[in-house]
C-alpha cells in the first residue's frame, strides 16, 4: 500500500508548473476527467502505477513528456 495502484488517489505535484493535483484511478466506466479520477489502464495511470512518495513519473503526452513528483497515497478503507 505504498505504491500507486488502482483504487488508491495520489497526489502529485507537477514539475512544470509547480502545482499539486489529485487523482482516483478508477476502472472503465469510472473514469470523470473533471473530478480527477482517471482510468488506471491510461497512458497517465500506468505512468503513476507502482511509484512511491518522493518518485518521480515520466508521462509521455502529445505536447511533451509531464513530470510528476508523487507527493502523498491514500487509500481507501
Amino acid at each position: 500500500r505504498d505504491r500507486v495502484g488502482f483504487g488508491c488517489t495520489v497526489v502529485v505535484k507537477d514539475l512544470a508548473y509547480d502545482d499539486e493535483e489529485e487523482f482516483t484511478l478508477v476502472g472503465a466506466g469510472e473514469e470523470d476527467y473533471n473530478v480527477g479520477r482517471i482510468l488506471a489502464s491510461s497512458p497517465m495511470g500506468q505512468g503513476l502505477a507502482g511509484k512511491k512518495v518522493g518518485d518521480t513519473a515520466e508521462i509521455a503526452a502529445p505536447k511533451g513528456t509531464i513530470r510528476f513528483e508523487i507527493m502523498e497515497i491514500r487509500w481507501e478503507d
